[in-house]
């Protein structure tokens, strides 16, 4: 058999494999992501999305988000440290509460087909640089409330995605992004 006939038999077991591995995510949910049918109730609202993308596409973005995959090293979850390291007991309890429910906002709306979604890659660049440029607590605390606040503004549409910037946080918080 000739190379050029082997290609498309190659290709076929490629996408095979690769939809055999993807679909796993239904069935093998890590522990270090919140549960699975808080992102299967979000997936299943957006018809417009569910148009353009598949419940195994969809959660697979999700876990990317926070483990992080080949081409974003970094996941939500690797985050976690950087962010509470040096507060005391009540503000570490009071960011890891804001944290994981500022996870979930994102990640559902960042996780959908790029033509659906208002949270892009870059959106998701610039808040973790914000909060790793937040060296104060009291400033991290407060990065991540302005954070949350943007996000859940975005999703009400009470917020123009263009208006998510370095100069936003910049002006806000005591934190340099340079």
């Amino acid at each position: 058999m000739s190379p050029l006939y082997r290609l498309p038999l190659v290709l076929i077991c490629l996408l095979t494999l690769a939809a055999c591995a993807s679909s796993r995510v239904l069935t093998e949910w890590p522990d270090t992501v919140p549960e699975q049918d808080l992102f299967l109730q979000a997936y299943q609202q957006d018809l417009e999305n569910q148009a353009r993308q598949t419940d195994v596409e969809y959660l697979t973005w999700i876990v990317r988000f926070y483990e992080g995959w080949e081409m974003m090293a970094t996941g939500w979850n690797d985050m976690t440290p950087v962010v509470l390291s040096d507060l005391n007991a009540r503000q570490s309890e009071q960011v890891a509460s804001m944290r994981d429910n500022l996870g979930v906002l994102i990640a559902a709306e960042w996780a959908k087909d790029n033509e659906v979604r208002i949270i892009d890659t870059a959106m998701l660049s610039l808040w973790g640089g914000v909060m790793v440029a937040a060296l104060e607590p009291q400033v991290r605390i407060d990065a991540i409330e302005l954070i949350t606040d943007d996000v859940e503004r975005l999703l009400a549409g009470e917020l123009a995605p263009a208006r998510i910037n370095d100069d936003r946080y910049a002006s806000r918080l005591p934190i340099d992004l340079d």
